[in-house]
């Protein structure tokens, strides 16, 4: 993402206004809330937290070591996200500069955004799917021997942002930053919908039998607008099936 060109899939969710951007960061800075600064060709995080903030820049915390904010400095694409009670906001800068020291920490200084993207609470709202549940993902890849291969895992929760895998054989061999672009979702008897994953985290659980399973936590990639309106619908239905459920067992019990 660049703030001249944001990312199409983002582009329903930018903010332009400069007095609802400051307003934004300002809160954000008053919460001392974490920001991540992402590099292209960097694979880590870095993590940041905004200090101060002028008419049109902001100066926030430098990176811990002199490598990384040489890195920073010199890349030409800067991007900053953050995590406010699980809504995303994200924006990006061609340039960060150095600047002296502030309140004891090195700073960098960054201009404010033109523009930012700011993807509300309910967009990544994460809802488990029940174990009960049938719904499955399915994954097509290509082994290490040439091998092709096409498996179906069970989906144990779901947001707009991605998906949490069970590979109850756990033989299934994917690996962890690595993007499978030909992956089908079951949202429901009637509804499958291909995705893009992108496997960002592992977790091997022992079962009661001595078995294991494998747990993946996935982020969808480039999800085309009518593929994302599609899970969001599953999920709000899902969501109210679950508060159903719950509302008749309350009732059950009380009766």
């Amino acid at each position: 993402m660049n703030n001249n060109a944001l990312e199409s899939e983002d582009a329903g969710y930018q903010v332009s206004s400069k007095r609802e951007i400051i307003a934004l960061l300002s809160t954000m800075m008053k919460e001392n809330l974490e920001l991540s600064i992402r590099l292209k060709d960097m694979e880590e995080a870095i993590a940041t937290s905004i200090l101060r903030m002028e008419e049109d820049v902001m100066f926030v915390k430098a990176a811990p070591t002199p490598s990384l904010n040489k890195a920073i400095v010199e890349s030409s694409d800067v991007v900053f996200a953050a995590n406010p009670r699980n809504a995303l906001i994200k924006f990006s800068a061609k340039q960060v500069r150095h600047t002296e020291a502030h309140e004891q920490f090195l700073a960098l200084k960054v201009a404010i955004p033109d523009q930012l993207v700011r993807i509300q609470r309910r967009e990544f709202f994460r809802i488990a799917v029940p174990s009960t549940s049938s719904l499955r993902c399915k994954i097509r890849f290509t082994s290490p021997d040439g091998q092709f291969n096409l498996v179906w895992v069970a989906i144990s929760n779901i947001s707009a942002g991605g998906i949490g895998i069970t590979d109850k054989s756990a033989s299934v061999p994917l690996q962890v930053n690595t993007v499978y672009d030909d992956c089908h979702l079951e949202l429901g008897v009637a509804t499958t919908v291909p995705v893009r994953l992108k496997i960002r985290s592992f977790k091997k659980e022992e079962q009661p039998n001595e078995s294991y399973a494998h747990h993946f936590g996935c982020e969808f990639v480039e999800t085309p607008r009518a593929v994302l309106a599609s899970i969001q619908k599953f999920i709000l239905q899902l969501e109210r099936e679950q508060n159903a459920q719950k509302i008749k067992i309350k009732d059950d019990a009380a009766q």
